[in-house]
């Protein structure tokens, strides 16, 4: 695994928030719920297993697995904790950008954000929500794709995490069907 972009296109790695609180604190938003301790545990947990060699993807001869040199989240606390949590385990510095709109967003409004990263970005990390992330690792395979049928038998779990291999040269180019599903992590880390 490397810390910079190779060639062959772009890498995304989906992560659903860690476990967070059943319900908000009085007098806050469903957006304020922060992670249980199991929550951040789980997040620091994947954070350093991405850091490490990660073990169970199905990583093509000659594709190389690059930890991602982004983040997007949604600005929701546990969206947002989840993803600074696996930052910080990161070699280096990897920039966290948190968006409001990213909170109870479709697959077509997480597809735009994507399309917005930087083209000299070889992977990204996004974290959101279910069902979100799970519909995003889903439609950005092909139909038929085996790794569709793996994401419906096994569901995607709080931080859960799908490593997909997308077949484009520009962030731009992401569109539905563009993935190749690499592996689909879930915890205990």
């Amino acid at each position: 695994m490397t810390d910079a972009a190779g060639s062959g296109g772009k890498q995304l790695w989906v992560v659903r928030h860690a476990r967070a609180a059943d319900r908000p604190t009085a007098g806050s938003a469903d957006r304020d719920r922060p992670l249980t301790e199991r929550g951040r545990a789980d997040a620091a947990g994947l954070g350093a297993r991405i850091a490490a060699e990660p073990p169970d993807l199905a990583v093509p001869t000659g594709v190389g697995l690059v930890r991602p040199e982004t983040v997007l989240c949604s600005a929701a606390e546990r969206t947002r904790t989840t993803a600074e949590e696996i930052a910080a385990a990161l070699v280096g510095t990897v920039p966290v950008d948190a968006f409001r709109s990213l909170y109870d967003a479709e697959v077509a409004t997480v597809l735009a954000y994507l399309r917005e990263i930087d083209e000299h970005v070889g992977s990204a990390l996004l974290v959101g929500h279910n069902p979100t992330v799970a519909e995003l690792a889903y439609d950005l395979q092909a139909p038929g794709a085996p790794g569709r049928r793996q994401i419906e038998e096994e569901g995607f779990p709080p931080c859960s995490l799908a490593v997909l291999a997308l077949a484009v040269d520009a962030w731009e180019d992401v569109a539905e069907g563009c993935g190749t599903l690499l592996g689909l992590l879930r915890p205990p880390w």
